[in-house]
């Protein structure tokens, strides 16, 4: 913890330093734009189409593209939200036949998800598609911008997990 609180009081004094840069304003700006695109987002309801998974619904389900089962507790964990709100999507996931959930038979409190017949093609197709506009958005990018483009957007996200944590 000491290190993250060097880290803060570091960034805190460049950011005294640099807060009248020219600039600033605008940064200032486009990171609440920013952090809106991201709560709309994840608040963004699924269109009727019975394939389609909402933004919440993909990052739950994301994981099982690679493990096949998960945990609620760890799918809710990767996700960032809680145990109840993994619980809250998966019954809707459930209901439509994407997700089925098996107590474990090692510890029964513990729930696994996977990904139904029906559901594993749903994912697949969203995965496709997400990573498909990723890769457009990055051929559209100056050679400059996507120099700095992977370092930039990891410390957004860490600024955006640091304003979810502000109390």
């Amino acid at each position: 913890m000491i290190g993250k609180q060097a880290k803060m009081e570091r960034m805190q004094e460049r950011a005294d330093k640099t807060i009248t840069a020219p600039g600033a304003e605008d940064f200032l700006a486009a990171v609440d734009t920013f952090a809106r695109a991201v709560r709309r987002a994840r608040g963004a309801a699924a269109t009727t189409a019975p394939e389609s998974l909402t933004l919440s619904q993909y990052g739950l389900l994301e994981p099982l593209l690679e493990f096949g089962t998960a945990r609620v507790r760890d799918l809710a964990e990767a996700a960032g939200v809680t145990a109840a709100t993994a619980t809250r999507i998966l019954d809707a996931l459930e209901r439509r036949g994407l997700v089925s959930r098996d107590r474990s038979a090692e510890d029964r409190r513990s729930v696994r998800v996977g990904l139904t017949d029906a559901g594993r093609p749903v994912l697949a197709r969203r995965a496709a598609a997400m990573h498909e506009r990723e890769r457009v958005f990055y051929a559209a990018l100056a050679p400059a911008d996507r120099a700095v483009a992977p370092a930039l957007l990891r410390q957004l996200a860490e600024l955006i997990d640091d304003l979810a944590a502000l109390h």
